[in-house]
């Protein structure tokens, strides 16, 4: 398991939008402004980045280098991970067995008996339906540092993977020393709720996860038949009320990874629009009340997308 003190990443890769420094202006931009009333008006504390996904133009950007407790999102790092085994063979068949299984998310997860399917099968359930088991025999066959080479490729600084109690020790003291906390209570009630939380997750903050996005849209992670693969799977998500709940009309399409535990609620996706190129957005969320999940801050989470990805359309 990492050092969760120690960034994954290394510097800023070449063709990755940088975000620049995080604070809470909003400059001149108009979606920002829309981002934080959003977000006051559902309760929520954001970080958000968005940007073109062939790294040119405008970068949006609100508190986008803070570390957050990123739940499922290094699932996309595992992914890529994943196809890069040698000597791997995406069809090779692999039973998980109910040893194998840990809570969380649709598929081998809810079920009882012995299963057996391809790797390339286990990758589209962690990507679909966020599946911790799928996710948990991938980690077994690559090894966390392979994610952390992903990331290092993809120019992330601040993303590590470790369990639920791990991650959210690692942002809480991070946002501690920063200056940016949200109170000693609230953060002590995190740490007491995540203290036995075993399942894997991740920190990571909304420029990584927007440095990520454009690697792989511009193919520097991953050949053109496994970026396929991934942003195909990715655009299969079972959750649709997030940042898809925007999109959802003829001509767009979103492939996206969310991350959700406790307080937290986030996506990071491609956003494309026919004939354009794609924009690449990170919503990451934390409910003010730590037991609150509402519906309405997964709607909230498309319409602070759909805000940034308005403003960066119509820059052109």
């Amino acid at each position: 398991m990492p050092d969760l003190s120690t960034p994954a990443g290394g510097t800023s890769a070449p063709g990755a939008p940088d975000p620049g420094p995080c604070g809470p202006g909003t400059g001149g931009s108009l979606a920002l402004g829309d981002v934080l009333r959003i977000a006051d008006r559902l309760g929520v504390d954001v970080a958000v980045a968005a940007a073109r996904a062939d790294g040119t133009g405008p970068v949006l950007a609100h508190r986008s280098q803070e570390p957050w407790p990123g739940a499922s999102l290094y699932k996309t790092l595992a992914a890529l991970a994943l196809l890069r085994v040698p000597g791997l063979d995406p069809s090779e068949r692999v039973t998980v067995t109910a040893a194998d299984r840990v809570p969380g998310g649709a598929g081998l997860s809810l079920l009882g008996d012995p299963v057996t399917l391809t790797w390339r099968d286990l990758l589209r359930s962690m990507l679909v339906g966020s599946d911790n088991t799928a996710a948990q025999v991938i980690l077994r066959r690559t090894g966390i540092p392979a994610l952390d080479a992903v990331a290092r490729e993809a120019g992330m600084t601040s993303t590590a993977v470790g369990t639920t109690a791990q991650t959210v020790a690692a942002a809480v003291s991070a946002r501690r020393t920063g200056g940016s906390g949200t109170g000693t209570d609230r953060d002590d009630s995190l740490l007491a709720e995540a203290a036995s939380d075993a399942v894997l997750g991740s920190t990571t903050t909304a420029s990584d996860q927007l440095r990520l996005l454009t690697a792989l849209w511009q193919g520097r992670l991953a050949g053109p038949a496994d970026t396929e693969l991934v942003i195909g799977t990715m655009g299969r998500l079972v959750q649709r009320s997030r940042i898809t709940s925007a999109f959802d009309h003829p001509g767009a399409r979103v492939a996206g990874r969310t991350g959700t535990w406790g307080p937290f609620r986030h996506e990071s996706a491609l956003v494309m629009h026919e004939g354009e190129v794609p924009i690449a957005v990170c919503v990451l969320t934390e409910s003010l009340e730590i037991g609150r999940l509402l519906p309405a801050v997964d709607d909230g989470i498309g319409e602070i997308a759909a805000a940034l990805v308005g403003e960066l359309r119509s820059s052109r």
